[in-house]
């Protein structure tokens, strides 16, 4: 053998000895090796990739790599392939699937590298291969798991949020369930990865966290009640923080439990106003009979001294006033008997401007020294068909209102009239629920410190108010009187550009003329031969009444309770008509009715009261008078009924 032919046969078995190894290691390797041409043809394969597909060497090269490529991962195949071809990377590692023979899917984390060429031109693929089927399995169990806790998380009604915590103690969103977004106002999209303070405002933010860090520094679950100040309104949750502690012992996470009692709270304010309306109407109750028969005294006494003769024009004007006064404090007392369920509302025709007029002097007194009060009111209104204590009451409310408003500086206070059509489809949002037609439009409005918009969301609040002596049941009152005359209200203001009040009440097609408030003459009558007892423990009252009737020609027995009724019904044989008040201390008026027509058949019986009739009768249990007359009266009206009677 030549020297040449020696050293190549060394240089042989140098090859040999080395590349043997690298055989052992590619056929015997614990993952996947193969090298694939360009076109996709097998050139070699290994051992364990054969069986992680299922596929004998032979068989396997028979196929191609779509073959055993899940059709989903073929786009993504494919794509790597073009960047590995273009130069753009020299390799590239991605999760995908395989189809093994049976049928079955495998999942592989595929390693794929380009080997080119001296001259950098590409020559065939090498793919690595791990089998990662099973902790994809654990990963789809999980997630599974995760579904199903999630599931089950968004169909519960109380609320669920889970944090992040970060080393520096900063709370990230991980998920909210639907309670949860529904409660706050948020969603998960806008949350997710977010730190609290990125979606909160930064009192809320700083509130939370401090509930958040204190789980953290107590490691245990805390609870505590809360009130937010959200996007979507004040809020009211019942809280609880439990930490979710990592394998090296420390708090991860925080998941938050949460009862959103908000809805909760507003049902019990309103239990608790309905208790307070309630409580208002025993209230009214009460006082009615006693202020009515007050303001009923002033009231007959005014008359009487009215209808005695002339007494000089300023002594005339200011009686005038005092009767006006009795007559709308009776109003307002009527008003609180309706509101609290005692009493039911009075309706006429009236325009609203000559109404506003009417009460001038009374709104001027009302208001502070330094606001100016202007009036601009329309001339020759359609008429309305409402109660005008109830509308003198929505005026007044709104102009105090408007006055305190104002308070100590200078300012403008403006109510303005106007006739206004209201079409099917109305622009202003607060007329939607009206129906087509004519309106008379009230607005008040001033140059106060305004509202915000907090404020004008609870402004119709029963019970709420922005003073200091908590007296807020106006609005309340204003808004409900309103619509019970199926008219609208709404209002406009920001802060420091003031107020205006809006008002829609619809028009009649009557023209009536408004009833009027004016004194009248008691009319006389001729004397009669019996008498009536006047049954009346308000002495005011009773006296003025009294004066009116003998005035008027009869013949009055007075009595200041039902006992001494009772007596004079026995002895007082003239007796023709008692004029009954029916509440009395002593023995009760139903006790006196039923003397008078056990003693005395044919005694006719005027019945009188604060309360309405149908209460009255009520509480007489079947007997029935030959009339009645509501207080405060006018005693042309009286002695009228009382003519009637005894003819």
């Amino acid at each position: 053998m030549s020297t040449a032919a020696a050293g190549h046969g060394d240089a042989q078995a140098a090859l040999s000895e080395r590349s043997e190894p690298l055989q052992e290691i590619f056929s015997h390797a614990a993952v996947g090796i193969a090298q694939i041409g360009l076109d996709g043809e097998w050139l070699l394969v290994n051992r364990r990739y054969c069986e992680m597909l299922g596929y004998p060497e032979a068989e396997l090269r028979q196929k191609k790599i779509t073959d055993i490529t899940h059709p989903d991962d073929w786009e993504q195949d494919r794509a790597v392939q073009r960047r590995l071809l273009s130069g753009e990377a020299s390799s590239d590692t991605i999760e995908r699937r395989y189809i093994r023979k049976d049928g079955s899917i495998y999942w592989g984390r595929l390693h794929r590298s380009l080997v080119r060429d001296r001259e950098n031109r590409p020559k065939y693929f090498i793919a690595i291969v791990e089998d990662i089927t099973k902790q994809k399995e654990a990963e789809e169990a999980v997630r599974h798991s995760e579904l199903v806790n999630r599931q089950v998380l968004d169909i519960i009604p109380d609320c669920v949020f889970v944090l992040d915590v970060t080393p520096d103690r900063r709370f990230k969103f991980v998920w909210l369930n639907p309670a949860e977004e529904k409660s706050v106002g948020l969603t998960n999209d806008q949350v997710l990865g977010k730190f609290v303070e990125d979606v909160t405002s930064e009192e809320v933010a700083n509130k939370v966290t401090a509930r958040y860090r204190r789980c953290l520094d107590e490691g245990m679950n805390i609870s505590y009640d809360e009130e937010l100040d959200l996007p979507i309104g004040r809020r009211y949750f019942h809280t609880r923080l439990i930490p979710v502690f990592n394998s090296a012992g420390r708090i991860h996470r925080i998941v938050g439990c949460c009862i959103d009692f908000t809805e909760a709270n507003r049902m019990q304010a309103e239990a608790l106003a309905r208790q307070k309306w309630e409580s208002m109407g025993v209230l009214a109750g009460g006082i009615a009979h006693d202020f009515n028969n007050l303001l009923g005294g002033i009231l007959a006494s005014v008359e009487v001294a009215l209808a005695e003769g002339p007494v000089g024009k300023p002594l005339t004007e200011q009686l005038q006033r005092i009767r006006t006064a009795a007559i709308h404090g009776a109003e307002i007392v009527r008003q609180l008997m309706i509101y609290g369920g005692k009493d039911r509302p009075h309706r006429e025709t009236l325009d609203l401007s000559v109404l506003i007029e009417e009460m001038l002097q009374l709104l001027k007194v009302s208001i502070a020294k330094h606001p100016v009060l202007k009036l601009d009111l329309g001339a020759n209104l359609p008429p309305l068909r409402a109660n005008p204590a109830q509308l003198r009451q929505v005026v007044m409310n709104l102009v105090t209102n408007a006055s305190e408003a104002i308070g100590n500086r200078e300012g403008t206070i403006r109510v303005a009239t106007s006739w206004v059509k209201v079409g099917k489809k109305p622009a202003d949002a607060a007329l939607k629920g009206l129906s087509k037609g004519d309106f008379v439009k009230l607005e008040v409005s001033d140059t106060g410190a305004g509202m915000t918009p907090e404020v004008q969301s609870r402004l119709f609040d029963p019970f709420f108010s922005t003073k200091f002596a908590g007296r807020g049941l106006g609005l309340a009152v204003v808004q409900r009187i309103v619509q019970d005359h199926q008219g609208a209200i709404s209002v406009s203001s920001a802060p420091g550009r003031g107020a205006t009040f809006q008002i829609w009440l619809p028009c009649v097609a009557d023209q009536a003329a408004p009833a009027q408030d004016g004194a009248r003459e008691p009319e006389a009558r001729p004397s009669s031969t019996g008498a009536i007892l006047l049954v009346e423990d308000e002495d005011l009252l009773r006296l003025a009444v009294a004066k009116a009737l003998r005035k008027a020609g009869f013949t009055v027995l007075e009595a200041r309770d039902g006992s001494a009724a009772i007596e004079l019904i026995r002895t007082a044989a003239e007796i023709q008509l008692v004029l009954l008040d029916a509440t009395l201390p002593g023995a009760s008026s139903r006790d006196v009715f039923e003397s008078a027509r056990n003693k005395r058949p044919g005694l006719k019986i005027l019945l009188t009261s604060a309360y309405r009739e149908e209460t009255v009768y009520a509480s007489l249990r079947g007997l029935r008078a030959d009339r009645f007359i509501r207080k405060p009266f006018h005693l042309a009206d009286l002695i009228q009924a009382v003519g009637t009677i005894l003819q």
